[in-house]
């Protein structure tokens, strides 16, 4: 309800005006924030030589914007490794631009950005990984085991959405893949679309947990089943027109 205020009681008079009274003051400045621009156009080499980068993305504040300007062709995944967690924990916004050739580890650094920016004639190639194994016969083992479980994992987590089950399969029994332009593109968006379909699941999922209400009141029960009822209803409706969408393309 919007109630009028009464003037009978307030003066428009200058002689009300008290200068030693301090009124508040309102300053406003412009918000400056870096954006940085990160070239990776040599193989990832020994981890050392990204202390710079990844101090950079831990620094880095919320609002600001790191380019990574990428045309390389793959390189040492312990190096690239602390980058992803670097990138994990930025609370800039990575803006991942392919100007050439994403391979090997490049594909996945670029895959890992938040924004995705993809060049004419431009490459992406995907494959399992490679390493090297060494020592007594019985370690050597061991590492391998351990390895082989590590690209698994990498692979599946990495590519899911972007490869096919078929084609992660196809992948982690040595098939190497390779996009164009185009494809890239068309698989961002289908990735993009399966990864709000699954936030979509997830959130139904939750809305349809058991709550405890037995702190609220009757007319906040009420309210509350309301919005719940109005917010399932959204969800689904949006959840059955992306399915609709995906299912006739």
């Amino acid at each position: 309800m919007i109630k009028n205020f009464k003037t009978n009681n307030i003066s428009n008079s200058m002689s009300d005006f008290d200068p030693t009274i301090t009124r508040p003051s309102i300053f406003a400045k412009p918000l400056m924030l870096t954006e940085y621009t990160v070239h990776f156009s040599q193989e990832f080499e020994h981890p050392s030589y990204y202390d710079e980068v990844i101090s950079l993305l831990m620094s880095a504040e919320e609002g600001g914007q790191i380019n990574f300007m990428i045309n390389n062709f793959g390189g040492r995944v312990d190096a690239l490794n602390g980058i992803l967690n670097a990138m994990s924990l930025t609370k800039a916004t990575i803006n991942g631009y392919l100007i050439g050739q994403g391979c090997s580890c490049a594909s996945v650094l670029f895959l890992a950005c938040h924004n995705y920016i993809v060049g004419d004639n431009t490459t992406l190639m995907i494959h399992e990984q490679s390493f090297w194994v060494g020592g007594k016969a019985h370690e050597t083992k061991k590492q391998h085991e351990h390895y082989q479980k590590q690209n698994e994992r990498f692979i599946r987590e990495t590519y899911s959405g972007f490869l096919s089950d078929d084609e992660i399969t196809s992948c982690l029994k040595g098939e190497d893949f390779y996009f164009e332009d185009w494809e890239i593109k068309e698989r961002l968006n289908k990735r993009e679309e399966s990864r709000k379909n699954k936030a979509l699941e997830t959130l139904v999922q939750k809305m349809e947990e058991p709550l405890d209400l037995s702190e609220l009141t009757t007319e906040e029960l009420e309210e509350e089943l309301k919005s719940m009822q109005l917010d399932m209803r959204d969800v689904k409706s949006e959840l059955n027109k992306r399915k609709k969408a995906s299912s006739s393309k």
